[in-house]
């Protein structure tokens, strides 16, 4: 190599320089980033996930340097000195280039070897493989955004470094630095929990606002009178919504569900009110009775209350589900409270969704109570994913939930689901929390798949009249995700792998929490059955609530068959994930 080639190649490397701790701990974190979460990643999330990781670590790598600098440095390089080689300038930056060339290697070759963790994730969620030239990519998008998050970083510390230089100089430097770096870091915290999540929501209330006056074309008035929208309904059909409309619109009609079935059916209820429809929850919730009121529901044999998501979806597989199993003798009562969808209206906060859920159920029971015990029909609650945080909100404990209703069927459950979190934190001892028992099963039970599910069919002696579901799946991060897991182990994690996760995850600090952040936005981009994506199982979680006699396996699977046939052109439309009409958070 020229005297001039070496040059430049010394000014480029003195201009990026990485620090030697940060480089090490940010090649182990992207290499630990690597290994399998709950669900398979494409080259894209994957390169994010490695990127970030290894940003945080160089992050913790450059402030284990800073304390060595400020607290141990002049107490022990002296002694350091005396009893290592001296090394020149031109050695330690052939050591530390080494050192950089050894990392890069080291997690291309991981990056291959990681091919095979994937492939396990992908077979175990019945998902597409990648091949290891898709896979690959990983490598240099990974590192291209490593390095700028890091070029971010210098940022951030040259206008630290500028507010202490033009600082006042009469004030001593010490002060000023720790006046400079609180600055920049008020201002941080700022940007990331208000300007930012502000932005984000005010940005997709713009957006999802006009989104939820978007009709499908494929639909039109229902002209029956047993649906909310139709000529003889309170509540118009524009006011519906977007996926208000869907949940009237779709869905078998009395000799659809005959033609299908063979078996004679009624008309199907399905009452819904959109924002339109009142000021707040409370008038909402009122239109919603009214609406049970005017079908005459309580002549049918069950009602079931659904809370919705952020954008008020119902999913129509659940509802499509209840009017099999029961020949369409059911009523179906939901109503909307947003348009933003569910993890927009988790930033945006879910105070207003822990209310709506409780206004609505609250009056739905009211009107329920005033029935005649003898002849009234059951009633089941139904949510899934935020719809659980909305159910939720109607009961404080225990005692208010085996009261409530005949049944609750509550799917996905958020991790920041309060009933849940309790019944989780406090299971039977020896019970793993990815697929707890609750009190020996007696109100509240669980299940981590529709296997588990078919268990709790038919008569069960030990099953209180008031049946409580929650389905949660091993690999569904929507259930699992939680901030804590970034510096503390969940019990999940250190339980033998559950049905469909990985057995070769492991809890890294700081890592895992990144990985399962991102496996958040794909959550439900996997076959039915896994992640947070649970199909039919909805189906056996309708009939293991109910409590009838008739429900076993066999009528179930039976109407499995019908509901594949039903569902053909209604869905999947799935609240998270992407679906055939548009893009859903």
């Amino acid at each position: 190599m020229s005297e001039r080639a070496g040059t430049k190649v010394q000014r480029f490397w003195d201009a990026l320089h990485p620090d030697s701790v940060g480089l090490v701990l940010g090649t182990a974190f992207f290499a630990l980033a690597l290994t399998p979460s709950l669900l398979p990643r494409d080259a894209f999330y994957q390169s994010v996930v490695c990127g970030v990781c290894a940003a945080t670590g160089y992050l913790l790598g450059v402030f284990a340097r800073w304390n060595w600098n400020l607290w141990l440095r002049d107490f022990l390089l002296p002694v350091w000195n005396k009893r290592r080689w001296k090394l020149s300038d031109t050695w330690r930056r052939r050591i530390e280039v080494a050192l950089l060339v050894i990392a890069l290697l080291w997690l291309a070759g991981m990056v291959i070897f990681a091919v095979r963790w994937q492939r396990e994730v992908a077979a175990l969620t019945d998902a597409r493989q990648l091949s290891t030239a898709e896979y690959f990519l990983v490598f240099p998008l990974g590192i291209g955004l490593w390095l700028l998050l890091l070029l971010l970083g210098r940022g951030i510390n040259a206008a630290t470094d500028f507010l202490i230089e033009h600082g006042p100089q009469r004030i001593d430097v010490g002060i000023r630095t720790t006046s400079a770096w609180v600055a920049v870091g008020l201002i941080i915290l700022v940007i990331v929990n208000e300007v930012v999540p502000g932005t984000i929501v005010n940005m997709a209330e713009g957006v999802f606002s006009v989104r939820n006056q978007e009709i499908r074309e494929d639909l039109s008035q229902p002209t029956n009178p047993e649906r909310s929208g139709s000529p003889d309904s309170l509540n118009d059909w524009e006011g519906l919504g977007s996926f208000g409309t869907r949940f009237v619109g779709l869905g078998l009609h009395k000799k659809e569900l005959e033609d299908l079935t063979g078996r004679p059916s009624k008309e199907p209820i399905r009452v819904y009110s959109g924002l339109d429809h009142g000021a707040d929850n409370q008038e909402r919730a009122q239109r919603v009775v009214k609406e049970l009121q005017r079908t005459h529901a309580e002549d049918r044999k069950v009602v079931m209350v659904a809370t919705t998501t952020g954008t008020g979806w119902v999913n129509p597989t659940a509802a499509q589900s209840l009017e099999l199993l029961y020949d369409g003798d059911t009523a179906i009562a939901a109503a909307q409270y947003s348009y933003l969808p569910s993890a927009i209206q988790f930033i945006a906060g879910t105070e207003m969704v822990r209310d709506a859920g409780e206004t609505l159920i609250r009056a739905v029971q009211d009107w329920w109570n005033e029935l005649d015990p003898a002849t009234r029909p059951k009633l089941l609650i139904y949510g899934e994913s935020l719809g659980v945080v909305a159910g939720e909100g109607a009961f404080s404990g225990l005692r208010g939930l085996a009261q409530a209703a005949d049944g609750v069927l509550w799917i996905g459950p958020p991790h920041s689901s309060d009933l849940w979190r309790n019944f989780v934190s406090r299971r039977d001892p020896g019970t793993p929390e990815a697929d707890p028992e609750y009190a020996a099963g007696m109100v509240v039970r669980f299940a981590a798949n529709t296997e588990e599910i078919d268990e709790f069919l038919g008569p069960q002696p030990l099953w209180q009249s008031t049946r409580v579901l929650y389905v949660q799946h091993a690999t569904d991060p929507v259930v699992w995700w939680t901030p804590d897991v970034m510096l503390k182990e969940p019990d999940w994690l250190k339980e033998p792998a559950q049905f469909d996760r990985s057995p070769a995850m492991r809890w890294y600090p700081f890592v895992t929490f990144f990985q399962l952040s991102f496996d958040l936005p794909v959550a439900a981009n996997v076959p039915n059955g896994h992640g947070h994506n649970y199909g039919s199982g909805v189906l056996d979680g309708l009939a293991a609530i109910s409590n009838e006699e008739k429900f076993n396996r066999e009528y179930v699977d039976q109407q499995r068959v019908f509901l594949d046939k039903a569902m053909e052109h209604q869905g999947p439309e799935k609240e998270i994930g992407v679906n055939q009409q548009q893009a859903q958070l």
